[in-house]
């Protein structure tokens, strides 16, 4: 039996307005205070290294990329061997070692809470901007 996963993407948009640039800046900053961050590390790293703000997003936008492409790249890698691999029984009284394709779906379903996550706090904050004015006054910034 071949199991099929279909994975729904949005297409990229590009910002609108300083107010939408200001959104996504707020909802990085966010992300980056939380204990574990990709992007928090990044942009510590980024700090360290004395990095203009320019510099500093692009390379930010460079390890995010290289590590979305690693983790698609382990996903096609266990995809292709699930069919192939076979569950050994554990021995009594211990739990059985997790599937190839368990794992699978588990880093997918984790992904997809991540980025369901991350698009609802833009649309919430969206919503919640009244204009350039007030959204560079939530997220801290005056530019």
């Amino acid at each position: 039996m071949e199991a099929t996963t279909t994975i729904w993407l949005t297409k990229p948009m590009a910002p609108q307005d300083a107010e939408s640039v200001a959104v996504m800046r707020w909802a990085i900053e966010e992300d980056a205070a939380r204990e574990g961050s990709l992007a928090g590390e990044c942009l510590a790293a980024a700090q360290a290294a004395g990095l203009s703000a320019e510099d500093t997003y692009v390379f930010l936008a460079y390890e995010l990329l290289l590590r979305l492409e690693e983790q698609q790249q382990r996903h096609k890698y266990l995809s292709d061997i699930a069919p192939f691999i076979e569950s050994t029984p554990s021995p009594p009284g211990l739990p059985s070692a997790p599937s190839s394709p368990g794992v699978a779906a588990r880093l997918v379903e984790h992904v997809g809470r991540l980025a369901r996550n991350t698009v609802g706090r833009v649309l919430h904050l969206e919503r919640a901007a009244t204009g350039p004015a007030g959204a560079d006054a939530a997220v801290g910034h005056g530019h």
